[in-house]
């Protein structure tokens, strides 16, 4: 990126700006004239113009008289913040992804860790029949289990692992007894070497190697505890040598490309070479499926810069992250991650034990609320349910309850102006690309014009992710002709997929009246704000803004 901002986008922000300026001083308001700025391509460099994607945004602007309440509750009536439910035993009856979507939920997450895939066809296929007939755009997710390491089984269950004794971990036998755990992972006496960690069941057992013989690894017991089957092994201080792509995934995958997934989530993601290979071999099998990196290893936040540019988005997932990060880093690193995701107009997921005592309880802990509450306010695209709504005992309750929390956040947001985090600006200081101009002017407009809504129309959903990580104060709606970019969109912040007909999207003027009117965000004689002309070809990009009445 340039260190200087070129010419041409200075005078086209500055243009944008004094188009806002000059409304905002109401010479306009009393006038039926329409103005508009424009930029031409040929004034651009070629490279720049080659990356604007998005195409026509129209402004939704209620007149200053409105009042107040009536603005806030209309702005207020869609949630910004979106909520991810995982399907499982406890919530596969119709009625239950029906009562799930009618709490909240946006986006089903099928995990491929668990069930077969005929369990995972007809859970697909419920979902897609529930939501149509409630007319619901809601996106599903497939997620990939990935290279889990896991410890084997026990003649009894169990073993006691005592501190300071020593244990063996073998490649090459079957069962496993006292003083003898057996590893799934063939190759683990190759990856791990002296005085690594090896840590068991979540980070609650830790051990410590002191040497390798043949396939076995010799180990010293520095946190003891009871070692169930099949529990998870982590590997912090370790480089793993199998890809991020397993054989299994090979064969989910082929499932989900099969029944038209609207994301797949790739789990221990290293680098950006994982997401590589993953795409690829959709790309060889004749489909392409947004992937979303899973952050839950050391490596990825080092490649995190990578892996946003080579993802649709990232989901941080926090219960491996937690094990192989010091705890009292991860807050920060997931601050962090939102950070970088928002800037590059990726969205975020926050993910892993959100409201996790709600599996048994039906009210969560008051730091579960405040988990919740956190990620909102780090201005994350989604949050997660896991078990609480896949095994748990109040699936239903517990998305309510995370709702309602997120609209009460969202509430004291709008009220301050915070839904925009004046951090990211500072990272456009030395250059402002056209995206980035017009995405902070709209964000300026929603609040300075107090704008009940921003109509996005998109063909490919790029304009309406671009404008979402600026985090206007005014909800999006992301019009499209494409059902499938309308389940695209639920996942996005403050996006509301509104389905037309393509015979209605050419005539931005009526739509915009159809919309508000669809949506109750104006009445007639209302002024709309429309930017245009934005075009992958550079040569035919003129980038346009206009107000107009409704």
């Amino acid at each position: 990126m340039n260190q200087n901002k070129p010419e041409t986008y200075n005078n086209f922000y500055t243009q944008v700006i004094r188009l806002r300026h000059e409304y905002l001083q109401s010479s306009w308001q009393s006038s039926n004239t329409r103005k508009a700025i424009k930029v031409s391509s040929r004034e651009l460099p070629h490279s720049q113009v080659n990356s604007i994607c998005f195409s026509y945004t129209t402004f939704l602007h209620v007149e200053p008289e409105m009042n107040q309440k009536l603005t806030k509750k209309t702005s207020l009536h869609w949630r910004r913040t979106k909520i991810i439910a995982t399907l499982g035993p406890a919530t596969t009856a119709a009625p239950m992804v029906e009562r799930l979507i009618k709490a909240g939920v946006n986006v089903f997450r099928l995990n491929m860790s668990h069930g077969n895939h005929d369990w995972h066809r007809t859970s697909f296929r419920l979902i897609r029949k529930t939501a149509a007939e409630m007319n619901q755009h809601v996106a599903i997710l497939m997620d990939l289990c990935g290279p889990k390491i896991r410890a084997g089984k026990f003649k009894d269950g169990e073993i006691t692992l005592k501190k300071n004794s020593t244990v063996l971990i073998s490649c090459n036998k079957k069962t496993g007894e006292e003083g003898l755990i057996i590893s799934q992972y063939a190759n683990l006496y190759k990856d791990v070497k002296k005085d690594e960690r090896i840590l068991l069941d979540d980070g609650n057992l830790e051990l410590r190697v002191e040497k390798i013989t043949g396939q076995n690894i010799h180990c010293k017991v520095i946190h003891g505890g009871i070692l169930k089957d099949n529990k998870g092994i982590n590997l912090p201080d370790s480089t793993i040598s199998v890809s991020s792509f397993t054989t299994k995934d090979k064969k989910d995958v082929k499932i989900a490309m099969d029944l038209g997934a609207d994301f797949v989530a790739l789990s221990f993601v290293r680098s950006e070479k994982d997401i590589r290979i993953l795409n690829t071999y959709m790309k060889n099998n004749g489909s392409q499926i947004p992937v979303i990196a899973k952050i839950e290893k050391p490596e990825a936040i080092a490649d995190i810069d990578n892996i946003l540019n080579a993802s649709y988005g990232i989901m941080i997932a926090r219960g491996d992250l937690g094990i192989e990060l010091p705890a009292e880093q991860v807050p920060l690193a997931q601050n962090n991650l939102i950070r970088k995701a928002r800037y590059l107009s990726r969205p975020v997921i926050v993910a892993t034990q959100m409201l996790e005592s709600m599996v048994e309880n039906s009210r969560p802990t008051r730091a579960e609320v405040g988990d919740v509450a956190n990620a909102a306010l780090s201005g994350a695209d989604a949050v997660m349910l896991s078990a609480e709504t896949s095994i748990g005992k109040h699936p239903v309750q517990a998305v309510k309850i995370m709702d309602r929390v997120l609209r009460e956040i969202e509430a004291n947001q709008w009220e301050n102006n915070s839904f925009s985090d004046h951090e990211l600006e500072k990272h456009t200081t030395t250059s402002l690309t056209i995206r980035k101009a017009v995405s902070h002017a709209v964000t300026s407009m929603a609040y300075d014009l107090k704008l009940q809504g921003i109509v996005v129309p998109t063909s490919s959903g790029t304009t309406a992710q671009v404008l979402a990580a600026n985090r206007p104060i005014a909800p999006l709606l992301g019009v499209s002709s494409k059902s499938y970019i309308c389940r695209k969109l639920a996942l996005h912040w403050g996006v509301v997929p509104v389905l037309v007909n393509e015979k209605d999207t050419h005539d931005w003027k009526k739509l915009s009246i159809s919309i508000s009117k669809q949506c109750k965000l104006t009445e007639t004689g209302n002024t709309v704000l429309l930017v245009s002309g934005f075009n992958k070809d550079p040569d035919l990009s003129e980038p346009v803004m206009k107000i107009v009445k409704v």
